[in-house]
């Protein structure tokens, strides 16, 4: 029996485009995309997860090249498509670190630094503590299954070679970066108010009695209170992460135009 190549490559085609955008939003989702997941596990969740779901995805346009100008274009749409979808729970767990950091610099726990699994990056290790709680918590709630629900329904709301981001979308994206800064900046807002008075007080002391030595004494208060303040953070994380996650979630199907 004899394939033509024709055949072939509209059969190849069928099964490309999706696991493109799979994989793709695989290779930016938070842990999943972190670097200390290898690239071949990645692949072969995204291979996996694209036979999976084959099934209940629509039809790819039969009139369009795989190996063609337009078949490329289509390509890069898909890698746009799930990078995009994927980055915002990149968004979400990042969110955490900043909250890390900032009481880690205010409270002198910033001292204590090593570097993220996830990006190669040095940062503070209570930024680290939270964002492995967050990835946690994303797991915990089945956020992964979630996302592959939402990466099926993007195929019908935005079909493979039809549907493209609008203007705004893109706009939305970019405004996740002030959205990270203000959740932090609002889970750390408490903390930060404290520390400062603890300073403040500090100062006063030292005003009025400068045998004092403030920097023996304050550092280690300091440090004491960013310890206790971390721990209260953590007993109320999962409703912050709820919140965040459930914003996240909407900006997800905003994107992908479905009514969530």
């Amino acid at each position: 029996m004899a394939y033509p190549s024709a055949l072939i490559l509209d059969w190849l085609a069928n099964y490309f485009w999706p696991f493109t955008r799979i994989s793709s939003m695989m290779m930016t989702m938070t842990f999943f995309g972190a670097r200390f997941v290898s690239p071949k596990i990645r692949l072969y969740l995204g291979l996996t997860a694209t036979f999976a779901v084959m099934p209940a995805l629509p039809a790819v346009p039969a009139n369009i090249e795989l190996l063609s100008l337009q078949g490329f274009l289509i390509t890069a749409q898909q890698i746009v498509i799930g990078v995009s979808i994927g980055l915002v729970t990149q968004f979400v767990t990042q969110t955490f670190v900043l909250v890390g950091q900032i009481l880690g610099m205010q409270s002198s726990l910033g001292f204590a630094s090593m570097v993220d699994p996830a990006n190669g990056q040095n940062t503070p290790v209570l930024g680290q503590l939270y964002l492995f709680l967050a990835i946690m918590l994303f797991l915990a709630t089945d956020g992964h299954l979630e996302m592959l629900n939402v990466i099926v329904l993007s195929f019908k709301t935005l079909p493979i070679g039809q549907e493209m981001f609008r203007p705004d979308d893109y706009y939305q994206l970019a405004g996740w970066f002030g959205h990270m800064f203000k959740g932090a900046l609002n889970m750390a807002l408490a903390g930060v108010i404290a520390l400062l008075t603890v300073n403040l007080s500090f100062g006063v002391m030292t005003r009025a009695a400068p045998q004092l030595n403030i920097f023996a004494l304050g550092f280690s208060f300091a440090l004491l209170l960013g310890l206790l303040i971390s721990w209260y953070l953590v007993m109320g994380m999962l409703p912050q992460y709820q919140h965040a996650w459930d914003f996240g979630f909407q900006q997800i199907c905003s994107l992908i135009r479905v009514d969530c």
